[in-house]
């Protein structure tokens, strides 16, 4: 990145209001888009994972596939950047995601802790463990519950995709979350999820830093006179 340029994260809402039950959607996926190419979220209702790829969103449902989003649709929470060219680096296998954290950790350690940063890691995965929520009901329950009874998991195996990861420093914990937080897609656009666990053959890294940090307050009730 050049002296002096600079680049944006666009977030919509706050972490605590989502892990608080507070799942209404406030800005549609055409207004979204038009602040970022790449990023992830989730919808209206939490209902499914949400990953934002070369512009497009998309929603993964409860079986682990994959849709487009309706531009109609809303997000009650999501991280999105305009993902810049940077000359990539070509990662070796990572058996873990803990491993592929620890490598990515070392980059942020050289850049600056207290930014934040987004990564594209296109390549093929041994595996990919990963999650998606089905659509809630009012009255919302808080998110650790939602969890409990409507997280549905799948593992995917021996499949070229890409994985959109955001890393948020310490001091904004319940802002966002912090540390590393990753969505897949696969290649074809079918699967995906919230990342747990994966077993990455070989990636390509595109690897942005931010150091603006654009924070979108939902016009909601809810969010207005919650308790964060």
């Amino acid at each position: 990145m050049e002296m002096g340029e600079r680049q944006a994260i666009y977030q919509v809402s706050t972490l605590q209001a989502l892990a608080r039950g507070n799942y209404y959607g406030s800005t549609d996926m055409e207004t979204l888009l038009t602040h970022g190419d790449t990023g992830l979220g989730t919808f209206h209702a939490v209902g499914g994972e949400l990953i934002v790829i070369d512009g497009h969103a998309y929603r993964v449902l409860g079986d682990g596939s994959a849709v487009e989003a309706a531009t109609s649709d809303t997000t009650p929470f999501a991280t999105v950047t305009w993902l810049r060219e940077q000359v990539p680096v070509i990662l070796k296998r990572q058996p873990s995601i803990e491993a592929l954290k620890d490598i990515l950790t070392e980059q942020v350690r050289e850049l600056g802790i207290n930014d934040v940063y987004i990564v594209r890691i296109d390549g093929h995965f041994r595996s990919v463990s990963a999650r998606t929520e089905l659509e809630q009901q009012e009255p919302y329950l808080p998110f650790a519950k939602v969890l409990e009874k409507d997280e549905r998991r799948f593992t995917f195996e021996d499949i070229d995709g890409s994985l959109i990861g955001i890393y948020i420093p310490d001091y904004l914990s319940g802002v966002n979350t912090s540390g590393w937080h990753s969505h897949f897609i696969s290649a074809d656009r079918k699967k995906g999820g919230h990342v747990f666990d994966l077993d990455l053959e070989e990636g390509r890294v595109i690897f942005n830093k931010a150091d603006r940090f654009i924070l979108d307050m939902p016009h909601n009730k809810q969010f207005e006179r919650g308790d964060l």
